[in-house]
C-alpha cells in the first residue's frame, strides 16, 4: 500500500543524490521552513519541554506523551476533520481578480531574470489547488489575496530553478557578464518570491 502524503524533514540534510532524485519525482507538494530565531510557539512556554543549558534548540526533548503519538493519541485531526475540510475546500469561492492575481504571480514567476524554469503547469495547478485548502483551514469560505501569497511561499519554492548568469536575457543587449553576476549573486527562491508578490498588485 502506498501513502498518499509522505513528510519529508530535513531534506536539505540528504545527499545531493536523493535530493535531485525527490524533486524530479515532481510529487512534492509544498515546502516549509522555520528560522529558529522565529520562536517556536507553544514551546518555549511549555514545562513539559525540558532543555539542557548547553544544547541547541534541536535538543529540545518532550517526554509526555510521545507513546501517545505513537499510536495516534496525539493526532490533531480525525478523519471526519479532514473529510470536513476537503469538502470544504472543494467549495471554496474564488473571484476572477483572485484568480488573475495569481496568475500575475506565475507569469511574473516565469519572467524573472534570476529564474531559469520550475513554475510550470503542474506548479500552477498544485497553486490553485492549495489556496483552496488554505481557505478552511482559516475559517473562510473563500480565497483572500493574502492566501494566495501565503501558497505562493509555500507552493513555489522548492520548484524554482535559479538560472545562471551566463543564460540572462540582458546579455543578449549587451549587458556586461561581471554586472549580471553581480546583480545574481546570492539571489534565492525566497526572495525571488518576495519580490514578484511587491510587484504584482493585489486586489482590493
Amino acid at each position: 500500500m502506498i501513502a498518499d502524503i509522505v513528510i519529508l524533514r530535513n531534506l536539505e540534510l540528504a545527499s545531493c543524490d536523493i535530493q535531485i532524485q525527490a524533486l524530479e519525482n515532481d510529487h512534492i507538494f509544498l515546502s516549509h521552513t522555520h528560522d529558529p530565531e522565529d520562536g517556536f510557539a507553544n514551546l518555549e512556554d511549555s514545562s513539559e519541554w525540558i532543555e539542557d543549558d548547553t544544547s541547541s534548540s534541536s535538543s529540545v526533548v518532550r517526554k509526555s506523551d510521545r507513546q501517545g503519538r505513537r499510536d495516534g493519541a496525539g493526532v490533531t485531526f480525525s478523519e471526519a476533520d479532514i473529510q470536513a475540510l476537503v469538502e470544504q475546500s472543494t467549495n471554496t469561492k474564488v473571484t476572477s481578480e483572485v484568480e488573475s492575481y495569481l496568475q500575475n504571480i506565475v507569469t511574473f514567476l516565469r519572467m524573472h531574470r534570476a529564474v531559469d524554469g520550475g513554475i510550470d503547469s503542474r506548479a500552477t495547478k498544485l497553486f490553485k489547488k492549495f489556496i483552496k485548502c488554505l481557505a478552511p483551514l482559516s475559517g473562510l469560505d473563500y480565497v483572500s489575496p493574502s492566501l494566495v501569497a501565503i501558497a505562493a511561499r509555500k507552493v513555489c519554492p522548492h520548484r524554482i530553478i535559479l538560472t545562471v548568469p551566463e543564460r540572462d536575457r540582458s546579455l543578449q543587449y549587451g549587458s556586461e557578464l561581471a554586472a549580471v553576476k553581480a546583480v545574481l549573486d546570492g539571489v534565492t527562491p525566497e526572495a525571488i518570491i518576495e519580490d514578484v508578490l511587491t510587484a504584482v498588485e493585489a486586489p482590493l
